[in-house]
Protein backbone atom coordinates (compact mmCIF):
# COMPACT_ATOMS: atom_id res chain seq x y z
CA UNK A 1 0.00 0.00 0.00
CA UNK A 2 1.65 3.51 -1.14
CA UNK A 3 1.62 6.06 1.78
CA UNK A 4 0.42 9.90 1.37
CA UNK A 5 1.19 13.00 2.65
CA UNK A 6 -1.09 15.70 2.22
CA UNK A 7 -0.65 19.00 4.33
CA UNK A 8 -3.26 20.15 6.88
CA UNK A 9 -6.37 21.84 5.82
CA UNK A 10 -9.74 21.74 8.14
CA UNK A 11 -12.47 21.06 5.39
CA UNK A 12 -10.16 19.07 3.14
CA UNK A 13 -8.85 16.58 5.39
CA UNK A 14 -11.89 14.96 6.49
CA UNK A 15 -13.17 14.67 2.48
CA UNK A 16 -9.65 13.57 1.47
CA UNK A 17 -10.19 10.82 4.18
CA UNK A 18 -13.77 9.81 3.47
CA UNK A 19 -12.99 9.55 -0.26
CA UNK A 20 -9.45 8.20 -0.62
CA UNK A 21 -9.48 4.80 -2.04
CA UNK A 22 -8.04 3.31 1.43
CA UNK A 23 -7.66 -0.09 -0.13
CA UNK A 24 -4.66 1.65 -2.36
CA UNK A 25 -3.60 4.31 -0.35
CA UNK A 26 -3.12 4.93 3.42
CA UNK A 27 -3.51 9.17 3.58
CA UNK A 28 -1.63 10.71 6.44
CA UNK A 29 -2.14 14.84 7.10
CA UNK A 30 0.65 16.67 8.50
CA UNK A 31 2.46 19.85 9.11
CA UNK A 32 4.95 19.17 6.13
CA UNK A 33 7.58 20.67 8.08
CA UNK A 34 7.44 18.48 10.76
CA UNK A 35 7.73 14.88 9.16
CA UNK A 36 9.98 12.83 6.79
CA UNK A 37 8.94 12.80 3.56
CA UNK A 38 11.28 9.91 2.82
CA UNK A 39 8.76 8.03 4.34
CA UNK A 40 6.06 9.03 1.71
CA UNK A 41 5.33 7.86 -2.05
CA UNK A 42 3.87 11.48 -2.50
CA UNK A 43 3.29 14.57 -0.90
CA UNK A 44 0.25 17.05 -1.77
CA UNK A 45 0.38 20.29 0.40
CA UNK A 46 -3.22 22.04 0.60
CA UNK A 47 -2.45 25.28 0.36
CA UNK A 48 -0.63 28.05 -1.13
CA UNK A 49 2.09 28.59 1.84
CA UNK A 50 2.69 24.73 2.02
CA UNK A 51 4.34 24.52 -0.86
CA UNK A 52 7.60 25.42 0.39
CA UNK A 53 7.44 22.91 3.39
CA UNK A 54 6.83 20.45 0.40
CA UNK A 55 10.16 21.23 -1.83
CA UNK A 56 12.01 18.59 0.56
CA UNK A 57 9.68 15.65 -1.78
CA UNK A 58 10.72 17.49 -5.17
CA UNK A 59 14.33 15.99 -4.41
CA UNK A 60 13.58 12.89 -3.53
CA UNK A 61 11.12 11.92 -6.55
CA UNK A 62 7.81 12.59 -4.15
CA UNK A 63 6.44 15.80 -5.31
CA UNK A 64 6.54 18.08 -8.20
CA UNK A 65 5.77 21.51 -7.77
CA UNK A 66 5.86 24.53 -9.69
CA UNK A 67 8.82 26.82 -8.85
CA UNK A 68 8.87 29.48 -5.96
CA UNK A 69 8.40 32.04 -8.39
CA UNK A 70 5.86 30.55 -10.19
CA UNK A 71 4.15 29.87 -7.48
CA UNK A 72 4.13 34.40 -6.17
CA UNK A 73 3.53 34.62 -9.65
CA UNK A 74 0.15 33.03 -9.50
CA UNK A 75 -0.51 34.10 -6.15
CA UNK A 76 -0.76 37.61 -7.16
CA UNK A 77 -3.65 38.26 -9.61
CA UNK A 78 -2.44 41.53 -10.73
CA UNK A 79 0.84 40.08 -11.65
CA UNK A 80 -0.32 37.15 -13.31
CA UNK A 81 -2.87 39.35 -15.48
CA UNK A 82 -0.29 41.34 -16.67
CA UNK A 83 2.03 38.84 -17.03
CA UNK A 84 -0.62 37.09 -19.30
CA UNK A 85 -1.12 40.53 -21.18
CA UNK A 86 2.45 40.94 -22.15
CA UNK A 87 2.70 37.38 -23.29
CA UNK A 88 -0.03 37.14 -25.59
CA UNK A 89 -2.95 35.68 -23.48
CA UNK A 90 -4.67 39.03 -22.80
CA UNK A 91 -7.66 38.15 -24.83
CA UNK A 92 -8.37 35.91 -21.87
CA UNK A 93 -7.88 38.64 -19.35
CA UNK A 94 -11.19 40.56 -18.39
CA UNK A 95 -10.23 44.33 -18.56
CA UNK A 96 -8.28 45.69 -16.05
CA UNK A 97 -9.28 48.99 -15.00
CA UNK A 98 -8.43 52.32 -12.93
CA UNK A 99 -8.55 53.73 -9.70
CA UNK A 100 -11.55 55.25 -10.35
CA UNK A 101 -13.98 53.41 -13.11
CA UNK A 102 -16.93 55.05 -14.75
CA UNK A 103 -18.65 51.99 -16.09
CA UNK A 104 -20.52 49.00 -13.41
CA UNK A 105 -20.38 46.43 -12.63
CA UNK A 106 -17.31 46.19 -11.98
CA UNK A 107 -15.04 43.52 -9.26
CA UNK A 108 -12.67 45.11 -6.65
CA UNK A 109 -9.54 42.39 -5.84
CA UNK A 110 -7.17 41.82 -3.23
CA UNK A 111 -3.98 41.03 -5.28
CA UNK A 112 -3.88 37.53 -2.97
CA UNK A 113 -6.30 35.45 -1.33
CA UNK A 114 -8.48 32.82 -2.08
CA UNK A 115 -11.98 31.48 -1.43
CA UNK A 116 -13.16 35.18 -2.57
CA UNK A 117 -11.72 37.00 0.31
CA UNK A 118 -11.28 40.80 -0.03
CA UNK A 119 -13.05 40.81 -3.74
CA UNK A 120 -16.30 42.72 -3.88
CA UNK A 121 -18.77 43.39 -6.67
CA UNK A 122 -19.44 47.21 -6.89
CA UNK A 123 -22.61 48.00 -8.76
CA UNK A 124 -22.75 51.72 -8.57
CA UNK A 125 -21.17 54.86 -7.43
CA UNK A 126 -20.70 54.96 -3.60
CA UNK A 127 -19.76 51.31 -3.37
CA UNK A 128 -16.13 51.94 -3.86
CA UNK A 129 -13.67 54.02 -1.67
CA UNK A 130 -11.50 54.64 -4.61
CA UNK A 131 -8.48 54.41 -2.57
CA UNK A 132 -5.30 53.63 -4.75
CA UNK A 133 -4.34 50.77 -1.98
CA UNK A 134 -1.24 48.79 -3.88
CA UNK A 135 -3.02 45.62 -2.80
CA UNK A 136 -6.69 46.19 -4.49
CA UNK A 137 -6.97 46.57 -8.30
CA UNK A 138 -10.03 46.62 -9.96
CA UNK A 139 -11.34 44.48 -12.87
CA UNK A 140 -14.72 44.17 -15.44
CA UNK A 141 -16.77 41.95 -14.31
CA UNK A 142 -17.92 38.95 -16.27
CA UNK A 143 -21.49 37.89 -16.20
CA UNK A 144 -22.88 34.52 -15.95
CA UNK A 145 -24.40 32.67 -13.30
CA UNK A 146 -21.85 29.68 -14.49
CA UNK A 147 -18.66 29.85 -13.10
CA UNK A 148 -16.24 26.69 -14.31
CA UNK A 149 -13.17 25.27 -12.07
CA UNK A 150 -10.66 23.13 -13.96
CA UNK A 151 -8.21 21.60 -12.34
CA UNK A 152 -4.77 20.20 -14.01
CA UNK A 153 -1.54 18.13 -13.33
CA UNK A 154 0.81 19.08 -15.36
CA UNK A 155 4.48 17.06 -15.50
CA UNK A 156 7.31 16.75 -17.57
CA UNK A 157 5.78 19.17 -20.09
CA UNK A 158 2.14 17.31 -20.58
CA UNK A 159 -1.03 17.05 -19.06
CA UNK A 160 -1.27 14.03 -16.59
CA UNK A 161 -5.04 14.55 -15.20
CA UNK A 162 -7.60 16.74 -15.43
CA UNK A 163 -11.25 17.53 -14.41
CA UNK A 164 -13.53 20.47 -14.75
CA UNK A 165 -16.82 21.25 -12.96
CA UNK A 166 -19.52 23.83 -13.27
CA UNK A 167 -20.84 25.87 -10.57
CA UNK A 168 -24.03 27.64 -10.63
CA UNK A 169 -23.82 30.72 -8.41
CA UNK A 170 -27.78 31.41 -8.98
CA UNK A 171 -26.97 35.09 -9.83
CA UNK A 172 -24.79 36.35 -12.80
CA UNK A 173 -22.36 38.52 -10.50
CA UNK A 174 -21.86 36.36 -7.51
CA UNK A 175 -18.47 36.44 -6.16
CA UNK A 176 -18.05 32.68 -5.34
CA UNK A 177 -16.30 31.99 -1.64
CA UNK A 178 -16.92 33.05 1.64
CA UNK A 179 -19.82 35.64 0.81
CA UNK A 180 -21.62 33.93 -1.94
CA UNK A 181 -21.88 29.88 -2.09
CA UNK A 182 -22.92 27.95 -5.93
CA UNK A 183 -26.50 26.86 -5.84
CA UNK A 184 -24.88 23.45 -7.12
CA UNK A 185 -22.18 22.16 -9.13
CA UNK A 186 -21.41 19.29 -11.49
CA UNK A 187 -18.58 17.98 -13.61
CA UNK A 188 -17.99 19.22 -17.44
CA UNK A 189 -15.83 18.42 -20.09
CA UNK A 190 -13.70 21.48 -20.68
CA UNK A 191 -13.70 21.72 -24.43
CA UNK A 192 -11.44 24.05 -25.69
CA UNK A 193 -10.87 25.54 -22.24
CA UNK A 194 -8.52 22.62 -21.60
CA UNK A 195 -6.48 23.87 -24.87
CA UNK A 196 -6.32 27.29 -23.79
CA UNK A 197 -5.44 26.51 -20.59
CA UNK A 198 -2.64 23.99 -21.13
CA UNK A 199 -1.10 26.82 -23.53
CA UNK A 200 -0.84 28.76 -20.61
CA UNK A 201 0.76 26.47 -18.23
CA UNK A 202 3.25 25.47 -21.74
CA UNK A 203 3.83 29.23 -21.41
CA UNK A 204 5.21 29.54 -18.17
CA UNK A 205 7.15 26.08 -18.18
CA UNK A 206 4.58 25.29 -15.18
CA UNK A 207 4.98 21.93 -13.62
CA UNK A 208 2.87 20.51 -11.06
CA UNK A 209 -0.91 20.79 -9.54
CA UNK A 210 -3.17 24.14 -10.68
CA UNK A 211 -6.51 25.17 -10.69
CA UNK A 212 -8.04 27.72 -13.54
CA UNK A 213 -10.81 29.56 -12.36
CA UNK A 214 -12.68 31.38 -15.56
CA UNK A 215 -16.44 32.24 -16.98
CA UNK A 216 -17.82 31.69 -20.75
CA UNK A 217 -18.88 34.76 -22.31
CA UNK A 218 -20.34 34.09 -25.63
CA UNK A 219 -18.31 31.03 -25.34
CA UNK A 220 -14.77 32.51 -24.82
CA UNK A 221 -12.95 32.38 -22.22
CA UNK A 222 -12.38 34.86 -19.54
CA UNK A 223 -10.16 34.06 -16.94
CA UNK A 224 -10.71 34.96 -13.08
CA UNK A 225 -7.41 33.51 -11.50
CA UNK A 226 -4.86 30.63 -11.08
CA UNK A 227 -4.73 28.71 -7.67
CA UNK A 228 -0.87 27.29 -7.88
CA UNK A 229 -2.08 24.31 -5.31
CA UNK A 230 -4.43 21.05 -4.87
CA UNK A 231 -7.86 22.65 -5.06
CA UNK A 232 -11.03 21.94 -2.52
CA UNK A 233 -12.92 19.97 -5.53
CA UNK A 234 -10.53 17.49 -6.25
CA UNK A 235 -11.37 15.79 -3.05
CA UNK A 236 -14.40 13.88 -4.66
CA UNK A 237 -11.65 12.71 -7.41
CA UNK A 238 -8.78 12.49 -5.41
CA UNK A 239 -7.70 8.75 -5.68
CA UNK A 240 -7.56 9.15 -9.72
CA UNK A 241 -5.41 12.33 -9.09
CA UNK A 242 -2.93 10.78 -6.61
CA UNK A 243 -3.31 7.70 -8.98
CA UNK A 244 -2.00 9.97 -12.49
CA UNK A 245 0.59 11.72 -9.74
CA UNK A 246 2.15 8.58 -9.05
CA UNK A 247 2.18 7.16 -12.47
CA UNK A 248 4.08 10.21 -13.25
CA UNK A 249 6.68 10.48 -10.85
Amino acid sequence: MQRILFGNHPTQMPAIARYIDHARYEASFALLDAVDVARFDLVVPLRVEQIEAARPAVARGRAVLPTPELVALCDDKLALNLWLIERGFGDVVPELLGREPGVYPYIRKKRRGDFGIGCRMIHGPGEDDGSDDPDVFRQRAVPGAHEYVLHLLRIGGGIRFHVGYRYDMGQPLGVRGEVDRPASIEPVDPGDALGACADILDAMGYEGTCCFNYKLEDGALRLLEVNPRFGGSLVGVVTDYVSAHLAAL
